[in-house]
């Protein structure tokens, strides 16, 4: 009989690495929305001092692999509009849209958004059917954000219109990702090198001022997580998922970023959704599920939605019956 070694025994297969990578991308993708929530809100940062922190980290850390390939000016020009989508402009827009609309908005509504305009883009310019699935899905997901901005009676339209502008721009990013092919690691460099310019340029005229008053304890709480977990660490963990998963599986991990977002919301945070912002966030989880196909049998998603209810429902009576001191 033959007798496993220890040491085979504690080797991971490939399949198992990719679902601990995938997760734990997804997990850092997930709780992004909530620390950058807590750096505006609670920590006092103002958006621009946080993307100063996540692209004055990252830009110095990822300058090396801008230059792969010795790119030409035509290279620079497309990673210029790859940052447009996905590195200066969308970090700025995202971090300002948490002043105004709940972490767990944010977590939801870009996925959202990002998923039915890549589907819509996917189908015209690349040829991609659209399937029943896909369709369902991107149904359930603009029904739920109309269900989301509704929810709050309007109190979080503004910052729900900037996330959902998030979630173009991210489309676009991918598209063009998609239009030009090349290394993940490689574009990130190049969106964070050039995103960095950006941030020294607006230093220069003072949208930084006040950040030297900001605590030391914050600035690298905030610096790490924006520039080295979320910025890079992710994306190396995707990839690697990629890698051991292929992009159809990985993808789909993907669909618990939201599902993290709303969950850290609302254990961390205290966000409790109304009834319409919780029916309007399951539609989007779910519509982001179906597009992406997941499959969960109906009694997983009722004791899902069973737990999230109870859990809503006793922070609520919390709430009410305990006022704050």
């Amino acid at each position: 009989m033959a007798i496993s070694s220890p040491q085979s025994s504690r080797v991971l297969s490939p399949t198992t690495l990719g679902i601990l990578c995938g997760l734990s991308a997804a997990f850092i993708w997930g709780t992004w929305p909530v620390v950058t929530s807590i750096g505006v809100n609670a920590d006092a940062l103002t958006p621009f001092q946080l993307v100063l922190l996540r692209f004055a980290v990252a830009g110095p850390l990822l300058f090396p692999f801008a230059f792969r390939g010795n790119p030409g000016l035509k290279d620079w020009g497309k990673a210029f509009l790859m940052m447009l989508g996905a590195g200066f402009t969308y970090s700025l827009l995202v971090s300002s849209a948490f002043a105004y609309a709940p972490a767990g908005h944010g977590g939801v509504i870009i996925p959202g958004t990002m998923l039915v305009v890549s589907v819509t883009a996917a189908h015209f310019f690349f040829h991609e059917r659209l399937t029943r699935t896909r369709i369902l899905g991107a149904g359930a997901i603009l029904v739920g954000l109309f269900l989301l901005a509704g929810g709050t009676g309007g109190a979080s339209l503004k910052g729900d219109l900037m996330f959902m502008a998030g979630g173009v721009m991210w489309a676009a990013y991918t598209f063009l990702v998609r239009l030009w092919p090349m290394d993940g690691l490689v574009v990130a460099a190049r969106v964070s090198v050039l995103s960095l310019g950006l941030v020294g340029l607006g230093a220069l005229f003072g949208y930084a001022d006040g950040i030297t008053a900001i605590s030391a304890e914050t600035l690298i709480t905030q610096g790490i997580w924006q520039g080295v977990v979320s910025a890079i660490l992710a994306l190396v963990l995707f990839n690697k998922a990629v890698g051991y998963l292929g992009t159809g599986r990985t993808a789909t991990l993907n669909a618990l970023i939201p599902v993290v977002a709303v969950t850290l919301a609302f254990f961390v945070l205290g966000e409790v959704p109304t009834t319409l912002e919780l029916m309007g966030l399951a539609s989007i989880i779910g519509g982001i599920g179906i597009a992406m196909g997941v499959k969960l049998n109906r009694q997983t998603l009722q004791n899902l939605s069973n737990r999230f209810l109870a859990r809503a429902r006793l922070s609520a009576a919390v709430q009410r019956d305990c006022p704050p001191l």
